[in-house]
C-alpha cells in the first residue's frame, strides 16, 4: 500500500514540476529603471525569476516576459519602481491569488533580465523564485525558498536564508546572520566570513583570503577548505564540522553529541571532547 501511494504522489508531481519551465500564454514585460540620483537598488523579486548583469554604462532597463496558464491572468503580473529617498524600490509583483506555480494547472510568474549600475548596493528580496546577480559593487539578499547564484560580487554579501539554495563565487566578504533548512556554497571569498547560526542546512565554504566566524551549527553540517586566517566556532550540536587547510587557528567552544574532522591547521587546534 505505501508503494501505491508514494507512485501515485510521484505522478501527481510530474505536471506540476514541468509547470516551472512552462509559459503557456505571455506578453512582454520591459521597465527602464529611473535611477537618476539613485544610491542603492531594492529588487522584490517575490516568487519570479530575475537575472541582473552590473554595467558600468549602458540603457539599464528590465526585459523579459510575463508567463500564465490563463491568458487573462498575464494582466494581473506588473514589474513597477518607485523611489524612496535615493533609493529605488523595483517589485515583480502579482496583483492575483495565484502566486507563482502550484500543485495543479494554474500558474503566473514574471521571467525578467536586465542591468544595474555596478556602483551601486543591490538588496534583493526573493521567495520561490530564482535569482542571478553578477557584478554588482555588494548584496545584502533574503532568500525565502528559491535559489539564488551570485558571482563577481566587489563588496561584502550579506544574505539571511530559509530554506532555499545559495550559491557564491568570487565576493569580496560573507555575512550570514541565519541558515535555516537550505544550503549555501561559497568559494573565492576575498576577505572575512561570518556566520550567525546554521540550523539544519549544509554550509560550505571554499578559498578564504581572511578568517571564518561561526556562532552555532544545530543539526546542520559545515565545511570549511582553504582558510588563510583562523576558524572559531562557538557551539555545534548534532551537526558535523569539517576543516581543512587553515593558515590560522581552529578554536571551538562547545561540542554536543555532533563530529569535527579537520586536517591541515598550521595554527593551535583547541577542540572539547563530544559530551
Amino acid at each position: 500500500m505505501m508503494r501505491k501511494t508514494l507512485a501515485l504522489c510521484a505522478l501527481l508531481l510530474v505536471p506540476a514540476l514541468a509547470l516551472a519551465d512552462e509559459c503557456r500564454h505571455s506578453e512582454p514585460r520591459n521597465l527602464k529603471l529611473d535611477l537618476a540620483g539613485v544610491r542603492k537598488v531594492v529588487f522584490d523579486a517575490q516568487q519570479n525569476n530575475l537575472k541582473l548583469a552590473g554595467a558600468s554604462a549602458a540603457a539599464f532597463e528590465l526585459r523579459g516576459r510575463a508567463c500564465a496558464s490563463d491568458a487573462d491572468m498575464l494582466k494581473e503580473l506588473t514589474v513597477r519602481q518607485r523611489r524612496d529617498g535615493d533609493t529605488l524600490i523595483v517589485t515583480l509583483q502579482h496583483d492575483g491569488t495565484i502566486h507563482g506555480f502550484s500543485l495543479g494547472t494554474r500558474y503566473a510568474y514574471l521571467d525578467l533580465a536586465g542591468s544595474v549600475p555596478s556602483a551601486l548596493p543591490l538588496q534583493l528580496r526573493l521567495g520561490s523564485g530564482d535569482a542571478d546577480i553578477g557584478g554588482v559593487a555588494s548584496l545584502e539578499a533574503t532568500v525565502g525558498s528559491g535559489d539564488l547564484h551570485a558571482h563577481g560580487v566587489r563588496g561584502a554579501v550579506s544574505a539571511t536564508v530559509g530554506s532555499g539554495d545559495i550559491e557564491l563565487r568570487d565576493i569580496g566578504s560573507l555575512s550570514l546572520p541565519t541558515l535555516g533548512s537550505g544550503d549555501v556554497k561559497a568559494s573565492q571569498v576575498g576577505g572575512e566570513v561570518k556566520i550567525g547560526t546554521v540550523g539544519s542546512g549544509d554550509l560550505t565554504v571554499r578559498g578564504v583570503r581572511g578568517g571564518v566566524q561561526i556562532g552555532s551549527i544545530g543539526s546542520g553540517d559545515a565545511q570549511l577548505h582553504d582558510v588563510t586566517g583562523s576558524v572559531a566556532l562557538q557551539s555545534i550540536g548534532s551537526g558535523d564540522l569539517e576543516v581543512s587547510g587553515v593558515g590560522g587557528n581552529l578554536n571551538v567552544e562547545r561540542v554536543g553529541s555532533g563530529d569535527i574532522r579537520h586536517s591541515g591547521v598550521r595554527g593551535s587546534v583547541n577542540v572539547p571532547k563530544p559530551r
